[in-house]
Order: C-alpha cells, then sequence, then structure tokens
C-alpha cells in the first residue's frame, strides 16, 4: 500500500505543472477578459440593447468565464466587481464616441448580439486566438 500511495504521489508530482495556478500574467489577462465582457454589455446598453438581450449577455458571459476560471484555476471572487467596471468603461466609450460624432453602436451591437449566445468552445477558441494559446499551452 505504500508504494502505491508513493508511487502516486511521484505521479502527481510529476502532474503538478499541468495543475498549478496561473501565473500573474494570465491573472490580469483573465481579468481583462471580464472586463472586456462588461464593456461589451455597457456599450451595447448605451447603443439601445434591449433588456433581455442585456441580461441574457451578461449570463452567457459569468458561465462561460466561471467555467472558464474554474478549469483554468484563475482567481474570479472579483468577477463581479470587474464586470461592473467593464460595464461603465464601455458605456463611458460610447457617450464619448457619440459626443465627438462618431456612431460605433452597429459594430458594437453586431459583437454584442454574437457574444450573447457565444458557446464556451467558441469562447475558449477567441481566447486561444486573442492570448496565442490558452493559459499553461504554449502558442502554436
Amino acid at each position: 500500500m505504500r508504494k502505491i500511495l508513493t508511487g502516486l504521489a511521484w505521479m502527481l508530482a510529476a502532474a503538478a505543472p499541468a495543475w498549478a495556478a496561473p501565473d500573474a500574467a494570465e491573472q490580469a489577462q483573465y481579468d481583462s477578459f471580464v472586463i472586456a465582457a462588461g464593456a461589451s454589455n455597457g456599450a451595447a446598453r448605451a447603443c439601445g440593447a434591449s433588456e433581455p438581450d442585456l441580461a441574457q449577455h451578461q449570463d452567457t458571459a459569468r458561465k462561460n468565464l466561471m467555467r472558464y476560471a474554474d478549469e483554468y484555476q484563475f482567481a474570479a471572487g472579483n468577477y463581479d466587481a470587474l464586470f461592473k467596471k467593464g460595464q461603465a468603461e464601455g458605456k463611458t466609450m460610447m457617450d464619448d464616441m457619440k459626443r465627438s460624432g462618431v456612431d460605433g453602436c452597429r459594430g458594437v451591437l453586431g459583437g454584442f448580439q454574437s457574444e450573447r449566445v457565444m458557446t464556451y468552445e467558441g469562447m475558449k477558441r477567441g481566447f486561444a486566438e486573442v492570448g496565442d494559446g490558452l493559459p499553461g499551452e504554449k502558442a502554436r
């Protein structure tokens, strides 16, 4: 029994790097994804998106990003605060654009509608492209 437990301990120790917590840069990137999701929601609100669509987008983002945090061991305790920060930034950005005579609502709402129904795997593919691979992977 001791040999089995010792062998198991060695196997787990060898696999530990795959299970290691993300580094600070990866955590910061995850946090920026949460802020970006909030910004998309806030910008869409400023562009007149419907309340049901805004709620669905927020729910989809939460479900996907929390699953991502769980899968890659990101700290997600400040998810709500980061999402709200993003909402405020997105609204401010759209308000500033409108004041300067630029109407970016068409593009914002198009992206928002895609994100509103995005699958987890679709989100991960997007993150892999933006981040040169997924956490713990080398860029391909």
